[in-house]
């Protein structure tokens, strides 16, 4: 557990430095995954503090990914609330993964819910179409914006529309990309 803690260190480190260094396009925004150990860590605020000057002009979110097993839910209920009273959207990513989504999502603050691409892929399936569909529909209800992740082709893109999914990621709307640092 202890090297997750640590890589998450890392990335927040090197996110930070990017950001001072003008590496990542103002109006723009940042998404940090964290493991199940970093969210319910004493000192993840105070980590993420580090990201307070760059709040105006970032759209900055923490990703907590649905297969990382969270056993202190009230902990990392309590850590997830003040960090978007400080600004970060929360998302749930890897929706319908892992341990326990229905768990999470009802008890967890998040803002964004990512559907995992294997939940996206078996939309041609006329039951997991439905089973989708409804998730989509109480989650929108719920608040919540829904996401459709691995976005391949248009065919998928018409499906997830299908189902009322309203954003999407996915190589069909943008690859990942390294960003060159801009000259000054």
């Amino acid at each position: 557990r202890r090297l997750e803690v640590e890589l998450d260190r890392a990335v927040m480190r090197q996110v930070v430095a990017d950001l001072a260094a003008g590496k990542v396009p103002p109006g723009t925004g940042v998404s940090i995954n964290l493991s199940g150990p970093s969210v319910v860590h004493e000192q993840i605020c105070n980590w993420l503090s580090e990201f307070r000057p760059f709040q105006k002009d970032y759209h900055l979110m923490i990703e907590i990914t649905e297969t990382a097993l969270i056993t202190q839910i009230g902990l990392a209920n309590e850590n997830l609330s003040k960090l978007r009273a400080c600004g970060f959207d929360i998302a749930l990513d890897d929706f319908g993964s892992g341990y326990s989504s229905v768990r999470y999502l009802a008890s967890m603050p998040v803002d964004v819910v990512k559907f995992d691409i294997s939940l996206i892929h078996a939309l041609s399936e006329p039951a997991q179409r439905r089973l989708v569909r409804y998730l989509v529909e109480l989650i929108k209800e719920a608040g919540q914006q829904v996401v459709a992740e691995g976005i391949e082709t248009e065919e998928m893109l018409q499906m997830v529309r299908d189902v009322g999914f309203g954003c999407v990621q996915g190589y069909l709307v943008g690859r990942p990309a390294m960003l060159k640092p801009t000259s000054r």
